[in-house]
């Protein structure tokens, strides 16, 4: 699961683009008005700032299952990438059943490392979630590995096509992000 926040993280890290591109699609109780990983390329080994500006339109609480879909382009030819066990974690287009499990194993943030700017937030990096409706403004750095000497360096190169679609325990999905 680490890997797959490297992942995310790294998606853009060989783009010509200066910033992360990103679109919202369908229904949400999330309303998304920023969303960044800072310039691009992502430098690895390194610092990623992470900026999540918006509001939440209603508690959401419990486990939070997410479903991401990744295409990844090399010299104008794009695949799927299917979900792989990678050093026991699952990596790729996989179904996940607790966001928040996977961030916190990828973050390795706790209630007593928890950065002050999600605890600002009502997120106090425990599991499951459970987060108040509310405006938010996240904005936390996360220290990412060097993805080239790992198991996936496959993530290192390339151009990403990322949908992420998550729903908490009421059932109601939170928006869909694309990045590209």
């Amino acid at each position: 699961m680490y890997k797959l926040i490297c992942f995310l993280a790294i998606l853009g890290s060989t783009l010509a683009q200066t910033r992360l591109q990103w679109s919202l699609c369908g229904p949400s109780v999330l309303q998304v008005s920023e969303f960044d990983l800072g310039t691009m390329p992502i430098t690895h080994p390194g610092p990623m700032p992470f900026i999540l500006a918006g509001k939440s339109i209603r508690e959401i609480r419990g486990a939070v299952k997410s479903t991401v879909t990744i295409k990844r382009t090399v010299s104008g030819i794009t695949l799927p990438i299917t979900c792989y066990l990678v050093d026991g974690n699952y990596v790729g287009s996989c179904t996940y059943p607790d966001l928040c499990l996977l961030l916190k194993s990828v973050l390795g943030y706790d209630a007593n490392s928890c950065p002050q700017n999600l605890i600002d937030n009502n997120i106090d990096c425990t599991c499951p979630f459970k987060l108040p409706a509310r405006e938010l403004n996240v904005d936390v750095v996360a220290d990412l590995p060097d993805a080239t000497t790992s198991s996936i360096t496959w993530i290192a190169s390339g151009s990403f096509d990322v949908k992420v679609e998550a729903s908490d325990s009421v059932g109601q999905p939170s928006k869909r992000i694309l990045f590209i």
